[in-house]
């Protein structure tokens, strides 16, 4: 297939998803319903190679077609409407994955902080039900950090630590130049060690 039939395909399929989405907004609930039939096997296929728990998968395709149908009126056609729905399923993953992960995998998205690691590393060395309950209370310390950070801040440090986006990547989801983006990591990496580097040290 040539490139001019590859872009008027994707043509004829935004005009497509655009005809649907207003259907849904008017209240077309065949449409709807057509919507939720065509998009939930697609995301579950997606989403399946992405968790392993079976009903972790299908709540986040659940709770993506929630999102999305919450959120239709800002489908604007600029993509087609699996690409649409497959960034708004990425977050959610990334949502449950964080939510699922065991205490070691939540602090390793930020082992290339000084601060961290030096705390992290003097609780690894043994395992001990004083080491246990000191690593459970830094990780406990990590999300609160998080969120007590600027949006901006913690958008930009879970996509690059928990997601594993490059700059390019962090660019493109939070629509910002590359350059913006390294400005903005490092002044989110220097915020977190000022919010939560006194506290790790005293854990030392």
């Amino acid at each position: 297939m040539n490139d001019r039939k590859i872009a008027a395909n994707a043509t004829l399929r935004q005009r497509r998803d655009r005809q649907l989405v207003q259907r849904i907004l008017a209240g077309d609930e065949a449409a709807l319903r057509g919507f939720m039939r065509e998009y939930f096997p697609r995301l579950y296929r997606y989403t399946r190679h992405r968790l392993r728990n079976a009903s972790d998968v299908e709540d986040v395709v659940q709770v993506t077609l929630t999102q999305a149908a919450r959120r239709l009126e800002t489908y604007r056609g600029e993509a087609t409407l699996l690409t649409w729905l497959i960034q708004i399923c990425r977050h959610e993953i990334a949502r449950q994955c964080r939510q699922n992960q065991r205490e070691a995998d939540l602090m390793a998205p930020f082992l290339d902080d000084d601060v961290l690691r030096s705390v992290v590393e003097s609780v690894a060395t043994d395992s001990t039900p004083e080491s246990d309950n000191r690593r459970i209370q830094l990780i406990g310390l990590v999300q609160f950090t998080l969120d007590q950070l600027p949006e901006h801040y913690a958008a930009a440090l879970e996509l690059k630590y928990i997601e594993g986006c490059n700059s390019k990547e962090i660019a493109q989801r939070l629509r910002i130049s590359d350059e913006a983006t390294q400005s903005l990591l490092a002044r989110a990496r220097r915020a977190f060690r000022e919010v939560c580097g006194v506290a790790l040290r005293t854990a030392m």
